[in-house]
């Protein structure tokens, strides 16, 4: 059987084409925040929202709550600085 050219093969995606970032997730965890004034989520809640495992939401949320964009509450909620 002949094998096909190598020009005709469509090349595989690569994983980054496949598996966001991680700053594309932040980027989207940030706009949810933005979206939807008054969000408050615990990781857990995160990680199923987002369908992520619960060391990359910890991880993403320690990014955003570093950056000044989200602090916890008192209760273990991630939240806006305005929505204390």
């Amino acid at each position: 059987m002949a094998r096909p050219a190598l020009s005709t093969i469509e090349p595989r995606p690569t994983t980054s084409a496949v598996a966001p970032t991680f700053n594309t997730l932040v980027d989207r965890i940030r706009a949810e925040y933005l979206e939807q004034p008054g969000l408050r989520l615990t990781e857990a809640q995160a990680s199923r929202l987002w369908r992520l495992d619960e060391p990359t939401t910890r991880h993403a949320l320690t990014e955003l709550t570093g950056a000044a964009f989200l602090h916890r509450t008192d209760d273990g909620r991630y939240a806006r600085p305005s929505t204390r």
